[in-house]
């Protein structure tokens, strides 16, 4: 590594370029799959979407998006360092947008764009990095496992006619068989052994920690939370950056934040949910040491969704998409099979492309090591679609699985009944419908929603990160 304000040598790579073994190693290897034998067997797969995509008339449309920063304390204390998660959601009203895009005049209606924007909600949130304590707790990791607890999941910005962020993540253990009770008092067990969310070592007997007030106290300094099941301080470093654990714990958000506005919404009233749509920016899937909870989310989900259809409603439509990842890659590799027919005509009308887990292993992703039988087992909680619209536009979506678990349904393997597009009902066509309707020609493949969402909720490293230093820096009242 040079020292401060060293500068590499121009020529430092022609060295590296020039050594037999990177030639040799370079070319010896290929990348992407070969795909130009396989474009009759590609093409094969399409799904004729064309008369599948609709007017949508009433409901709303909830988007939300999600940014981290990390902001260094100190030049010449690098180490110290604050998380900041900023999260904003965007809920349009489809008979309003329709209104505003319908308008057959040149110019946009300002006012109208102006109750688009107040539509929009934006929350952030502190977190605790290396080298930040307080008086009360004077050991970084605890802070910030308290801060995760009572910062954030008992946060008043989260709450929702009385239902708090920890209620529905309480919702959320229960679906996953986790709360036990002792004593009649409920609450979570942490086995012997299992690595303790204090300090890493394994547990000497197991722990119960209830569920109110949330917390139990092994010890003086030694708290143990319920969201410490989230086991997002697993990754948490005393050290340096917090990166991956600041991003991890705002993706699981962007997560729970969807089941927690579908629950309370249907509990406030059953007919915002009735027709609610709602657009997730990635992947519907949880990574990292809280993938578990993908499933509690899809159970729920589905309750939703069945409540409403026993009462005349279709329920929510929940669609996670991707920017980004193996799948948009491989929609952008086959472009010219999706925009254009065998015989080289312009193809019309919209196409659907569901990613079964044979077309990924032979198509996507040859090379990947599979330890299970269904690709996103212990992660995802909706199915990939790459969606081309007639507009040409094309999208990696995907659609909540319409199950309340990945059992067998109806005697067939879960991997191929997600695939099986009579299980989504009219979800189909209501997922086209929606990117139909909302399909922008402001950025490349790109929704409004998603793009409203990620321009309130976006911060950009200069100058809004510069700014962001700067605050840390004087409200630490470190020069």
């Amino acid at each position: 590594m040079p020292y401060t304000n060293e500068r590499s040598t121009a020529s430092g790579g022609f060295d590296v370029l020039n050594d037999p073994t990177m030639q040799e190693f370079l070319s010896s290897v290929k990348v992407s799959p070969e795909l130009s034998g396989k474009r009759d067997e590609i093409r094969s797969r399409l799904v004729d979407a064309s008369n599948m995509s609709k007017e949508l008339g009433q409901g709303i449309i909830y988007a939300s998006d999600a940014s981290m920063y990390e902001a260094v304390a100190r030049e010449n204390l690098p180490s110290v360092r604050v998380g900041m998660l900023k999260f904003s959601n965007v809920i349009i009203g489809v008979e309003q947008y329709r209104q505003l895009r319908d308008r057959n005049e040149i110019f946009v209606d300002p006012i109208e764009i102006a109750k688009l924007k107040r539509a929009s909600s934006l929350m952030s949130f502190p977190l605790p990095g290396a080298g930040i304590t307080s008086d009360d707790i004077p050991k970084t990791k605890c802070l910030f496992r308290e801060k995760v607890f009572s910062g954030i999941f008992q946060s008043a910005k989260f709450h929702v006619g009385g239902i708090s962020l920890y209620d529905t993540f309480i919702d959320l253990l229960r679906r996953s068989k986790s709360v036990t009770e002792e004593d009649g008092t409920q609450g979570i067990l942490l086995a012997k052994g299992r690595k303790s969310p204090v300090d890493g070592e394994a547990l000497a007997d197991e722990v119960f920690v209830p569920l109110n007030p949330g917390f139990v106290d092994l010890r003086p300094g030694s708290r143990i939370y319920v969201t410490d099941a989230l086991r997002i301080q697993d990754v948490f470093s005393e050290e340096g950056s917090n990166t991956e654990c600041f991003n991890r714990l705002m993706s699981l958000l962007e997560h729970l934040m969807v089941a927690h506005v579908v629950r309370c919404s249907h509990v406030t009233d059953k007919t915002i949910t009735g027709h609610m749509n709602v657009i997730v920016d990635g992947p519907l899937a949880v990574f990292g040491e809280a993938a578990r909870f993908h499933k509690s989310i899809l159970s729920l989900l589905h309750e939703v969704r069945s409540d409403c259809r026993s009462k005349g409603m279709r329920g929510p439509l929940v669609v996670g998409v991707s920017k980004t990842g193996k799948v948009m890659e491989h929609a952008n590799l086959i472009r010219e099979i999706l925009n254009f027919n065998e015989d080289g005509s312009p193809r019309a009308g919209a196409v659907l492309l569901p990613i079964d887990d044979d077309y990924r292993k032979t198509y996507i992703e040859p090379n990947r090591i599979t330890t299970t039988d269904n690709f996103g087992d212990e992660t995802y909680y909706g199915q990939h679609f790459i969606v081309r619209t007639a507009r040409g536009k094309v999208f990696d979506v995907t659609l909540a699985y319409p199950f309340a678990s990945k059992d067998p349904v109806e005697g067939q393997p879960f991997r191929d009944a997600k695939v099986n597009l009579a299980h989504y009902g009219e979800d189909i066509s209501q997922m086209l419908s929606l990117i139909d309707m909302m399909q922008t020609d402001l950025y490349a493949d790109a929704l409004i929603p998603v793009h409203l969402a990620h321009r309130y909720a976006s911060i950009a490293h200069s100058p809004g990160g510069r700014s962001l230093d700067r605050f840390v820096k004087e409200a630490l009242q470190v020069k």
